[in-house]
């Protein structure tokens, strides 16, 4: 069987095979110890500590108020000037109101709007008129059916003057309109200059992102917030355009914009001293954002969410994208709710403070804003509520509305105890193992395999199941629920020495426990002496170790073990990846051995009563071992992306690619037979996968290299060769006509000038010059991509290899440089200053304005003057730095340096250009007709092309300026040129 591995392959296979024989072995030592046979006893486990949390209790609970109501779906609370009542907006149609006492025993029906008013299938929001108590004025958004160009209403209607008010429906006026789809907004909030701020969504579903491409789109009313006067008409408006709206003079944008590239922004509110507008806005894949809305402001969607590029091709608007200026990963938020600025008494500690929530999680944050600045930023409860709004009440206190139970809560302070049960903060604590040298599982703990191992950066895994007492997994309609206190563990060993392949060192153990509504991580890190292990901090550590490899360069390789923070382990395991990624129904329909007795392993489990049924064996979905070289290619393939990468790409899980990568789903409904959406990483007619074409295939790219973009990002730092061969090899054999792509011709003619050069390199002597047929294929990332193929198919003479080692990692070219660094001892690899150099650090020196200056005009590899001009020096490729100091701080200056494609003014995205023959050229868009398109590069040369031979014309999210440009600095020669730039006034 060994000779039908690859040769990448044979030696782990038999590593593995070795292991597995000292394994069986281990068991077979340890049968006393051994899970009980289908005909024994199961037996409980007894001995669990793990429960709680280690970190300290929150400050806050959340307890009812007005116990005797309760509304249908409640999605607003309102106010009204002059009046005591409290105002709920049922998403149904109906408002209530009540007067705002504890004893309340029920609501007034002030209206039913979807009754009155045909057509309404939605209401979302309420406002008062700031001069209700004389006009009588309020304001409603409501929807009407999906897909409708004015679906989405906001109108106003006159309250009657009457204990309890009503609202008459008869004197409706619509105020204005727009589409109405899955994204709708809508909040509705009178600012303090009197005007009505309106929140809308993208008026798409939430999958795919934006459908319209509206966010970035001024020209409608879509993803924006909308200030209009609605206290005058202009022309056959029923309202009135502030003349100091942003967009009023911008051709062919809507006035109406007050702000814009935004999602779903669900709620926002005005802070009540400062004036300081907030909106939260529902994320996609990643991150929930709030923002600090300014007058114009471009908050990315969709071409960013967050932090994230999600669509970095698509046009932008008018204004620079601006960050969110607090963004929560899916991890711990998954639809966030805006909430309010604190000013009551009842919560003193609480006085001047932003509160906001998240519907999913129920959890509530706060922070101080300060000068510009979020400070304090602080998580204050986790509640149960599903928190779809904050509502202000009249003395500045507020409430939190529960959308589905209808009902209404109040922040109180924690006053319950500490738990008088320690979480455990060592393994030998937890009672899982009954010993750890070696470790043995206690009682009722009970080891489990996998079908298809995740790779770890060379590690093997050990994993365990436990369940308190003889508590079952019910498995009803598919869905796995598991009792509370559960456990997954899994203890990760490296072999350190090649005399430790048959006893490697534990390097850490993690936990999953489930704490009855969600599954919390924890890690554990195993000491030298191997006999404890300690639990890692909230934000996780990192560990240097050496180990002794033949085949790594210098014979030994310096690795980072990372061990994971929790917020990093939840990027994978959380509620959108679906159950545990290696305890469910494919992973462990496989055989396994119990007391020397192989069986079926999901059998097992349900005979032992760890699930209380297991399906039939023919009905149950199956992975394949990706190392199995008897198994199905295809199979194997596509089992190894399922265990690495389908847990973010899928719907709503994080990926911000739109392929989807689990394996149950037909390869022309993956998406992954499509442009890539973060980019092609130069690679010419790139798809995510090009089937019969390896490298066209951005996802082999990202496997193979080392640094930015590098996969799996989550987990590993180290490049997976098996991996990398098998998607090498499964993509080769795919039918090229499964996709059609125009430009497959051009990629194949590279592709064979590709291979030319490589055959002219087998053919090479000791003496013979290497340089024209490496440049060749180093040129472009595909023919580097072909190159790194011969490497790992050892086709190549010694000489070759070390001559394109030589090359490839000087090479000017990321993409390229990337690939072939893993080559290199991990003290000469490049080291990238983002990842070495804090920018506290930088910030905190002082720096010489003097030497600053040398450092811009004279020191070489820098290079600042060959792009940018101060005063007359220097040229203007990129923006003209001689007023620079006037308009950014140190720090934002420090920012465009170390990350400049973070925001890119619009007159300075960078284009890339794919010609009919295959060339690629990009640079600054500097003019664009009929006949010619003018291209002006980082070399400042000036490249008219021919509009009749370009394939593509894509703007990139990379920006023209180097993310590497100042690696070669001195903290204090940077700090020297933050210091030059700032004086620039």
């Amino acid at each position: 069987m060994l000779h039908l591995l690859p040769p990448v392959a044979r030696p782990r296979f038999l590593r593995r095979l070795f292991l597995g024989i000292i394994a069986f072995c281990a068991l077979q030592a340890r049968a006393a110890d051994a899970p009980p046979t289908e005909n024994a006893a199961r037996e409980p486990w007894t001995t669990s500590q793990i429960s709680g949390s280690p970190e300290p209790p929150l400050p806050y609970v959340t307890e009812r108020v007005f116990p005797e109501i309760q509304f249908n779906q409640c999605l607003d609370l309102a106010t009204a000037p002059g009046s005591d009542r409290l105002f709920i907006v049922e998403q149904t149609g109906k408002i209530f109101s009540f007067p705002n006492r504890p004893d309340v025993a029920r609501a007034d029906l002030v209206c039913d709007l979807a009754e009155g008013i045909p057509g309404i299938k939605q209401v979302y929001a309420l406002a008062f008129h700031p001069d209700f108590a004389t006009n009588r004025y309020c304001y409603v958004c409501y929807i009407q059916a999906p897909n409708n160009p004015d679906g989405t209403h906001v109108a106003r209607f006159r309250m009657h003057d009457t204990d309890p008010p009503t609202v008459d429906l008869a004197s409706e006026t619509t105020i204005i309109t727009w589409l109405s789809g899955g994204h709708n907004g809508c909040s509705l909030v009178f600012g303090p200059d009197g005007y009505l701020y309106i929140s809308t969504g993208d008026g798409a579903p939430a999958n795919p992102p934006d459908t319209l491409q509206t966010g970035q789109d001024v020209s409608d009313l879509l993803s924006s917030i909308l200030r209009i006067d609605v206290d005058h008409h202009a022309g056959d408006l029923p309202y009135a355009i502030p003349t100091d709206n942003p967009f009023v003079d911008l051709v062919e944008a809507r006035g109406e914009v007050w702000a814009y590239g935004l999602r779903n922004p669900w709620r926002m509110s005005f802070d009540a001293q400062t004036g300081d507008l907030w909106v939260g806005d529902v994320g996609w894949e990643l991150w929930e954002m709030l923002h600090h809305v300014e007058r114009g402001g471009n908050y990315g969607w969709a071409v960013m969410e967050g932090e994230q590029a999600t669509n970095p091709e698509w046009p932008r608007g008018p204004t620079p994208i601006l960050p969110p200026t607090i963004g929560h990963l899916h991890t711990e938020s998954s639809s966030i709710t805006e909430g309010l600025t604190y000013y009551g008494r009842r919560l003193p500690e609480l006085h001047g403070t932003h509160l906001y929530g998240d519907y999913d999680t129920g959890k509530i944050w706060g922070f101080r804003y300060d000068q510009g600045q979020v400070v304090e930023h602080v998580e204050l409860a986790d509640t149960t509520l599903r928190i779809v709004d904050f509502g202000t009440v009249h003395n500045g206190e507020f409430l939190i509305l529960d959308h589905p139970a209808g009902t209404l809560h109040r922040l109180i302070p924690n006053l319950e105890p500490t738990s008088s049960t320690p979480f455990p903060t060592k393994l030998s604590e937890t009672g899982l193992f009954s010993a750890l040298t070696p470790p043995q599982p206690s009682p009722g703990v009970l080891p489990y395999k996998i079908k298809a191992e995740p790779w770890a950066d060379h590690a093997l895994a050990e994993r365990w199941v436990a369940i308190p007492g003889s508590g079952t997994i019910t498995t009803n309609g598919g869905a796995w629920n598991f009792p509370a206190d559960t456990v997954l563990a899994k203890t990760l060993s490296l072999a350190l020495r090649p005399e430790n392949e048959t006893t490697p060192q534990r390097i850490e153990t993690q936990i999953l426990h489930f704490n009855g509504q969600q599954w919390q991580p924890y890690t554990y890190r195993w000491n030298d002496a191997q006999t404890e292990a300690t639990l890692v901090a909230l934000q996780g550590a990192e560990r240097e170790l050496t180990v002794i490899d033949p085949a790594a360069p210098g014979g030994q390789r310096q690795q980072t073990w990372r061990f994971a923070g929790r917020a990093e382990c939840q990027r994978c395991h959380n509620r959108w990846s679906g159950p545990p990624l290696a305890f469910n129904t494919p992973q462990l329909n496989r055989s396994h051995t119990y007391q020397s007795t192989p069986g079926d392993q999901l059998d097992t489990l349900g005979q032992l009563g760890y699930i209380d049924r297991s399906p039939p064996t023919a009905d149950r979905p199956h992975l394949a071992d990706p190392h199995d070289p008897s198994a199905d290619l295809g199979d194997r393939a596509r089992s190894y992306l399922q265990a690495n990468c389908a847990h973010c790409h899928r719907l709503h899980a994080g990926g911000s690619v739109l392929s989807l990568m689990h394996f149950d789903l037909p390869l022309a409904e993956t998406k992954m037979l499509a442009r890539p959406s973060q980019g092609t990483f130069g690679i010419p007619a790139a798809q995510v996968i090009a089937p019969g074409d390896p490298f066209r295939s951005v996802l082999l790219y990202r496997m193979s290299k080392l640094g930015p973009g590098r996969m799996p990002r989550l987990g590993s730092a180290a490049v997976d060769l098996f991996g990398v061969d098998l998607i090498s090899r499964w993509l080769a054999s795919l039918p090229e006509g499964t996709v059609d792509d125009p430009q497959r011709t051009t990629a194949a003619a590279l592709r064979g000038r590709a291979a030319a050069h490589l055959d002219n390199l087998r053919e090479t002597s000791d003496t013979r010059d290497t340089t024209a047929d490496l440049t060749a294929l180093l040129a472009s990332t595909s023919g580097a991509l072909q190159l790194l193929g011969a490497f790992q198919g050892k086709t190549l003479p010694p000489k070759v290899r070390v001559d394109a080692i030589a090359q490839a990692t000087q090479h000017e070219d990321t993409n390229v440089r990337d690939l072939f660094e893993r080559f290199l001892p991990a003290a000469a690899r490049r080291q990238r200053l983002g990842s070495q150099v804090q920018p506290e650090q930088i910030l905190s020196l002082k720096g010489n304005p003097a030497e600053g200056r040398r450092v811009f005009f004279e020191t070489t590899g820098v290079a600042c003057k060959n792009c940018h001009r101060i005063g007359q020096q220097g040229k203007s490729i990129g923006p003209d730095l001689t007023k620079i100091g006037k308009t950014q701080t140190p720090a934002q200056l420090l920012e465009s340096i170390l990350q400049p494609s973070k925001r890119i003014d619009p007159k300075f995205i960078t284009y890339l250009a794919e010609l009919d023959d295959g060339r690629l050229l990009s640079g600054l868009l500097r003019e664009k007709t009929d006949a010619e398109v003018t291209l002006q590069d980082a070399r400042d040369q000036t490249h008219r092309i021919a509009t009749a031979t370009i394939e593509e014309l894509v703007p990139q999210r990379a920006s023209l300026m180097p993310d590497l440009l100042v690696q070669d600095l001195t903290a204090q020669q940077l700090a020297d040129l933050l210091a030059y730039l700032a004086s620039l006034h």
